[in-house]
């Protein structure tokens, strides 16, 4: 009886110093190893911010869907795969084990696995087999399920007795604008960051934090509620709203894509501005972004990542740093010549189109003279020159903050003696059509260069509201010298190359600019091929808005068809009528937009 007491104080000594080890020393150790069989960590996304319109319309935003997962721990729990497995077959599960071995039973429930989810799935059973199969913790099986296709789907789980295959929520990015306005929209990645364009400049504000909750989970799959952990609500993204009116957008963006059929251009790019806050009101190219294509190739925003030589509208620049240097007056004359120049000691030569003899400097840009604008250029000189060309904002990025900006190219080493002669009328430089946009927005603005504005303001999701206000970068010119650049300007439309600009009860004032192609690949120009552009301000007396409008290689009977002023200045007149109609409308409408700022 000793012996036998002794022994069974021995055994239960043994268990009672096991089941110390077990919840003492290793409780940890086996809690993780059954947490991370049953229990999960459930992410609660948290929603992109959306990208709206100045009046609110969606362009960008995020929509609640669900993606189809697999749990490796549920499909090979072979107890609940034979029980479940047995109801498909209408069998107990005593025979169904005596019927199949556990590998088979495993494989058999896969398989049966496999052949439901085909049936709903763009994949085959043997595709699905394999992922099922896998050793991973989970597999990804869909994603981007809609609510409703997920409730259909958790039907037919149930009905076909399926478990280890699970939906959770997530979120998809959706752009309700298609195509429209898509350069400056951007794009997101798969992580829902963005990639560029506002969803790349924004992405800060836009990007949400997830929350987060653990849940667990019987055999079965079946979540166990009494061992739900506390929730950690997700905080959604700000939204985003842009100075750009998609009616106006709209408007824009149908004569963008008429004038480059009717033309048959390489590419076509519109951009309108309002000169006193830099404010873009609408921005349109073709060819635009092909949704069909992901090379990010496709996807030049050429309004500001494109640059070219601007040809004549590039004048303003030398005009502006003569007069404001005293190198000449508004009334001084200037001879031009007889169609024909050679400059005797640079050795360079020079052509207009028609015999313009004396020429006021005004008449010089309303004429378009290259050999007036080349003699007043070398009052100017090379220092003064290339200062100018730099307070216009040309030979640097405008800060507009899109991914892809390029600044253009503007020499400012040593000249040679064609330089001399071809910067001062736009060639050997180039520039993007929103820097010249805001050049021509400094001289509607009396003179004050404005960063440009995409930006209206960022709401919170507590409604919490963060203006974007105008910003002025610095004091291009005089204000003097600016009202003389206006009234130049609306020369050129009123008896010059402009006049296809006109608006019968608007005063508008623009320049044209024509220069001929040039072939990176080849190296030279090519004949025969032009690009075209006019840019103007209006109403000239109190600007509202700055236009451009820009075609590169446009079609004609003949070469002498193809000017700035008989190609771009009647779509400039186009928009322009658009535009002030749309913004006598829009400034009835109670919008919430940013105050304008005084110019220094």
């Amino acid at each position: 009886m000793l012996l036998l007491l002794f022994v069974l104080l021995a055994g239960f000594s043994l268990v009672t110093w096991r089941l110390a080890v077990i919840q003492i020393k290793e409780s940890p150790r086996l809690a993780a190893l059954a947490a991370l069989k049953y229990q999960r960590h459930i992410v609660l996304p948290a929603h992109r911010g959306a990208i709206k319109d100045l009046s609110g319309e969606y362009l960008a935003h995020d929509e609640d869907v669900s993606e189809l997962y697999t749990d490796r721990t549920h499909l090979r729990e072979l107890i609940t795969v034979r029980h479940h497995l047995a109801a498909v077959r209408g069998v107990k599960a005593i025979e169904l084990r005596e019927q199949l071995g556990d590998a088979e039973t495993l494989s058999a429930y896969q398989d049966h696995v496999a052949k439901v989810l085909s049936g709903i799935l763009p994949a085959t059973e043997e595709e699905i087999r394999s992922q099922l199969a896998s050793n991973k913790p989970e597999v990804v099986l869909a994603k981007e399920v809609d609510e409703d296709t997920a409730k259909q789907w958790n039907i037919l789980f149930k009905a076909e007795h399926i478990f280890g295959i699970h939906m959770r929520p997530t979120v998809a990015r959706r752009f309700p604008a298609q195509d429209r306005l898509s350069l400056v929209l951007g794009d997101t990645d798969t992580r829902n960051k963005g990639r560029w364009g506002v969803e790349k400049l924004m992405d800060e504000k836009l990007t949400g934090i997830p929350g987060e909750q653990f849940i667990e989970r019987d055999k079965s799959g079946h979540e166990l509620p009494a061992y739900r952990g506390q929730v950690v609500e997700p905080r959604h993204g700000s939204d985003v709203y842009l100075t750009i009116d998609m009616q106006l957008q709209d408007n824009v963006e149908a004569i963008c894509e008429r004038a480059w059929k009717a033309n048959k251009a390489r590419r076509v790019v519109i951009v309108v501005t309002e000169p006193a806050t830099g404010t873009v009101l609408a921005m349109a190219a073709r060819p635009h972004r092909d949704l069909g294509n992901p090379d990010v190739s496709t996807w030049t925003n050429h309004a500001i990542a494109e640059p070219y030589e601007p040809g004549s509208i590039f004048k303003v620049v030398t005009l502006a740093a003569a007069l404001d240097n005293r190198k000449v007056t508004p009334g001084e004359k200037i001879d031009c010549g007889n169609m024909y120049y050679e400059d005797p000691v640079r050795k360079v030569k020079l052509s207009d189109d028609e015999p313009l003899g004396m020429q006021t400097v005004k008449g010089v840009l309303v004429h378009s003279s290259n050999i007036g604008m080349y003699k007043i250029s070398k009052r100017v000189g090379q220092d003064m020159m290339l200062d100018y060309v730099a307070r216009f904002g040309f030979g640097t990025p405008t800060g507009i903050g899109l991914v892809g900006e390029k600044g253009g190219y503007v020499n400012t080493g040593k000249w040679s003696n064609t330089t001399y002669s071809r910067m001062p009328i736009g060639y050997e430089v180039s520039v993007t059509p929103l820097q010249v946009c805001m050049a021509y927005g400094a001289i509607a603005n009396g003179g004050v260069l404005m960063k440009p504005r995409l930006i209206d303001r960022v709401v919170k999701p507590n409604g919490e509201m963060e203006v974007t206000p105008p910003q002025p970068v610095w004091q291009v010119c005089t204000a003097k010298t600016a009202a003389s650049l206006r009234d130049f300007l609306e020369g050129v439309v009123l008896e010059g190359t402009g006049s296809r600009a006109a608006l019968p009860d608007v005063r508008v004032g623009g320049k044209t600019g024509t220069t001929r192609r040039y072939d990176p690949d080849k190296k030279r120009y090519i004949d025969g091929a032009y690009l075209t552009s006019f840019v103007g301000i209006a109403p000239v007396e109190n600007p509202q808005l700055v236009c451009l409008v820009m075609l590169d290689d446009p079609q004609a009977e003949s070469s002498r068809m193809i000017r700035g002023g008989r190609v771009a200045a009647p779509i400039f007149a186009e928009v322009v009528r658009e535009t002030l109609d749309h913004l006598a409308i829009r400034h009835e409408r109670p919008i919430k937009v940013a105050a304008k700022g005084d110019a220094p």
